[in-house]
């Protein structure tokens, strides 16, 4: 019986995260098509435009995007080299080996597009009765195997 409950958490949650893929992998390939964006991409304008001063240290946008510190640093390169203009490094004031990365004029205009496309994609693709109906399922086997009822 435990191993019944146990097996309904696992299924219900790789179903949770294959819609979660699905959605995505749609996301990506409309900003890409429409923006010349990765999702990723999009995640670090939206962090930044979202930011105090539309600026954040590098180690705060690692968190925040869900990369390794290489990883961010290649993502944050690999965008500079686009020659866009949407981002701009300061030196840390307070600490000179900290880097701001900051969005620009051009950078809140372009996260304000691909968010309009984002949101669009979103809306279309997320299938609400049944994630609606796999959240409970998912909930519901959760506390089976906890024991709660």
């Amino acid at each position: 019986m435990e191993s019944n409950r146990m097996n309904d958490l696992i299924s219900n949650w790789l179903s949770l995260t294959h819609i979660i893929t699905n959605i995505e992998n749609t996301i990506e390939q409309h900003l890409q098509e429409k923006h010349a964006l990765s999702l990723n991409e999009y995640y670090m304008l939206l962090f930044l435009s979202e930011a105090p001063m539309k600026k954040l240290r590098l180690q705060q946008l690692e968190s925040m995007v869900g990369l390794s510190q290489s990883a961010m640093s290649r993502l944050v390169a690999r965008f500079e080299a686009k020659g866009c203009g949407a981002l701009a490094r300061h030196a840390c004031e307070e600490d000179r080996r900290s880097v701001y990365t900051a969005l620009t004029a051009i950078g809140q205009e372009k996260v304000d597009k691909a968010s309009f496309t984002f949101q669009n994609v979103l809306a279309e693709t997320l299938p609400d009765k049944e994630m609606e109906g796999l959240l409970a399922e998912l909930l519901k086997s959760k506390h089976k195997v906890k024991g709660i009822s």
